[in-house]
């Protein structure tokens, strides 16, 4: 059960006020973190465990989430299960399945089973689970609005239900279900100013996906006034995001005079967008006057990019073993690293539920196509940590709906140790993880070309890479 990512998933998601959200601090669990007699802790960890009372082996579950400890935890919340079979730890395991099921009409299931289970609960009456719990569904329900608006509308809490509206516009806009996506975070964008006249951090953060979700349906006028509010009202220098949609909106609507020079710096970072590529010598022409000497200057900013590029990987090449995996593709054939001796492998660690994997899947899908004609180039997408039950299906369907060509690779959970092997071999701490292994089984570089550069910048890391690798290779470095 994959608490701990629960864990994590609720405390950003929570957006209740913040005493609610806190809640008075428990005394006991204060009281057991800050005890310095080990004989003694020992003793109340121990009287603890062997309690008949739930609110006992709660506090002991929330001890040892406090310390990190997730083998300790997980046992004492199979414990409380068992103890107590619709109490508060079996409370948070169906909330967990909730969370990790893909399957819209399978989740609705699971909610009203749920709600039916504890809802008549006292000790559960107004828990902000039952909240988070719509929230779940309602992002299940892929191309189906009218679902996604029912289930968010039903959460009680006003504060938490205009943040889960926002939630819900990026997990739909990342979908490229744009339409939805505007509804949902002009919802937030009302609630918020219904709420305050003053314009909040949150409001901003809400206009910045407003901003992107206009460029996207082509409401660029619409789009442009937000994107210029956000610009005057706040330091956004290091928000990439923002700033691509910014200049994407300035494009839209050529003015020139103020995109050119963001222009110029998106292409140097290579995080411009196709449209501004397309539309640079038009800026170029209506802010010099000209287009003369435009093709040497623009084959000078990628020059600068690609010289950037070149001189921070140099610095950051390693030299380890690379621990030889074998796992199964999607077909059930067992693959090994050592299948691609004097190959350059590229390495990706992923898992469905991870959001910067597969924000960097585009990127990558641009790398991949580059080097498909190259024999001595292989890309490997080696799903792990998987949460549902059928990760080869889920792992499958996703690169097939995204048209992506990976070749993925299936890092399943061993049943003895209950640890992904492949994982392990490379002492993940977490993911998306990358790996660039040249043709003697040596790791050169690790976690590089994240999906914080534009895909100019991306491809040209991952190319680069491969060359340093190459390189090295070759001179038995």
């Amino acid at each position: 059960m994959k608490l701990k990512t629960l864990f994590i998933l609720l405390a950003g998601l929570s957006a209740l006020t913040a005493s609610a959200q806190r809640g008075p601090a428990n005394p006991k669990l204060t009281e057991l973190i800050n005890q310095k007699d080990s004989v003694a802790l020992k003793q109340s960890l121990e009287t603890l465990y062997k309690s008949n009372e739930e609110e006992d082996l709660s506090l002991l579950v929330s001890y040892y989430n406090t310390k990190r400890n997730a083998t300790r935890r997980d046992e004492v919340a199979r414990l409380s299960r068992q103890k107590f079979p619709d109490g508060l730890a079996a409370f948070d395991e169906a909330l967990n399945e909730i969370y990790s099921e893909t399957d819209a009409v399978e989740n609705e299931k699971k909610y009203k089973q749920f709600v039916a289970r504890f809802g008549a609960n006292p000790k559960l009456a107004g828990h902000r689970y039952f909240d988070t719990s719509k929230y779940f569904v309602a992002v299940t329900f892929k191309n189906n609005p009218e679902k996604v608006i029912e289930y968010l509308s039903g959460i009680k809490d006003t504060v938490y239900k205009t943040k889960a509206f926002s939630y819900a516009a990026r997990e739909t806009y990342a979908r490229k279900e744009y339409v939805l996506a505007e509804k949902l975070i002009k919802k937030s964008i009302d609630d918020e100013l219904k709420s305050s006249s003053v314009r909040s951090a949150d409001y901003y953060a809400y206009a910045k996906q407003y901003a992107a979700a206009l460029y996207a349906n082509k409401k660029y006028t619409e789009g442009l006034k937000y994107a210029k509010e956000v610009a005057a009202a706040q330091d956004n220098s290091k928000d990439l995001a923002f700033n691509d949609t910014y200049l994407n909106l300035l494009v839209a609507k050529s003015q020139y005079n103020e995109a050119y020079p963001l222009m110029e710096e998106s292409i140097k970072q290579g995080r411009a967008s196709a449209e501004v590529k397309a539309q640079f010598k038009a800026a170029y022409a209506a802010v010099k006057g000209s287009d003369q000497g435009f093709a040497d200057y623009e084959k000078s900013l990628y020059a600068q990019l690609k010289e950037k590029v070149s001189a921070e990987l140099v610095k950051k090449m390693i030299n380890e073993p690379a621990f030889n995996f074998t796992v199964q593709d999607l077909k059930g054939k067992t693959v090994s690293l050592s299948d691609y001796k004097g190959k350059t492998v590229i390495l990706d660690f992923w898992a469905t539920w991870c959001g910067p994997c597969k924000a960097s899947f585009p990127h990558m899908q641009a790398a991949v196509t580059k080097f498909k004609n190259d024999p001595n180039v292989v890309f490997l997408f080696i799903h792990t940590w998987e949460t549902v039950a059928d990760p080869v299906k889920d792992a499958g369907n996703y690169i097939s709906s995204n048209k992506y060509t990976f070749n993925v690779l299936m890092d399943l959970k061993d049943p003895a140790t209950k640890s992904n092997k492949a994982a392990s071999g490379y002492k993940l701490s977490g993911i998306p993880a990358k790996f660039v292994i040249d043709g003697k089984g040596n790791i050169r570089f690790r976690s590089l070309g994240n999906s914080a550069g534009g895909n100019d910048a991306f491809v040209e890391e991952i190319s680069t890479m491969i060359a340093l690798a190459r390189s090295e290779s070759s001179l038995g470095k």
